[in-house]
């Protein structure tokens, strides 16, 4: 394995941006020339480098075979914020090209997924549904996936996260349809099955975001989607997220950890 951890400019941002890159050099054990990708997010108040310090990414990365790329958002909710840098164009377009230009990634739409925790968790399932031409997958662990009770959770009471808020959002706070998971979800099921992303979602049963976790399972599963759900005693923590983690690389490439170790 290789880790590297420095910064990118993005022409995007119109900045230096942290990034953190895992990528399987030992390549014996991997038979494509260009490896398969997870865009890793992190959450509300972290940064490029948390999943590696956290986790055990690095080695789950190693285990499959696959590359993963970890950017840094700031606390923007992976959007192009009304009043502020355009982190979801940055995410989506111009991460993605520059990553392959630099590393050994594939390219290819099926080669490449998205999975992030919490604020993250919202952010791969956006990007999953509205680049269901980039993204052949998305998970969302313990996700921000109901962004319309978060908006109407928020008071005066806390002003620094209100003005946070319409800074990402608008003074008004209106949430656009495409920055609405559940908007999203019902138009990207009417594209033809081959074109439709697969979606995961896991949350601990005592997460604080454990309604918005089950409403959007509620509503997805009713719609014509690949779509894995599991929950387990747990709250919004790393030890759940580290588990997570490792069930949404099974689902993104499933048997592929087992093949390698026989190769």
């Amino acid at each position: 394995m290789a880790y590297f951890k420095g910064s990118i400019r993005s022409k995007v941002l119109g900045m230096d941006t942290g990034l953190s890159v895992v990528l399987p050099l030992d390549r014996a054990a991997v038979p494509e020339k260009k490896c398969p990708v997870v865009y890793l997010l992190h959450g509300h108040g972290e940064n490029a480098d948390v999943w590696t310090r956290m986790t055990s990414a690095e080695r789950y990365a190693n285990a499959y075979g696959v590359a993963l790329i970890m950017p840094e958002v700031q606390r923007s909710f992976y959007t192009d914020m009304a009043a502020g840098l355009p982190y979801f164009s940055y995410v989506s377009e111009e991460l993605p090209k520059l990553c392959e230009g630099l590393f050994s990634v594939s390219s290819r739409r099926e080669d490449r997924f998205v999975a992030g925790l919490s604020m993250g968790g919202y952010g791969a399932v956006k990007l999953g549904l509205r680049r269901p031409d980039l993204f052949a997958g998305c998970a969302g662990f313990s996700g921000c996936l109901d962004i319309e009770a978060l908006r109407a959770s928020l008071s005066d009471s806390d002003p620094a996260l209100l003005g946070e808020a319409k800074a990402i959002f608008g003074q008004q706070l209106v949430i656009k349809p495409e920055d609405n998971l559940f908007y999203l979800v019902e138009k990207t099921a009417r594209l033809p099955k081959d074109q439709r992303p697969r979606v995961m979602v896991t949350c601990g049963c005592e997460d604080y975001l454990y309604a918005h976790n089950v409403r959007f399972r509620d509503t997805i599963q009713a719609l014509p989607y690949e779509f894995a759900y599991r929950e387990w005693p747990g709250v919004h923590e790393w030890g759940f997220w580290d588990q997570s983690l490792q069930y949404a690389l099974e689902f993104f490439f499933p048997g592929r950890r087992e093949a390698l170790l026989k190769s």
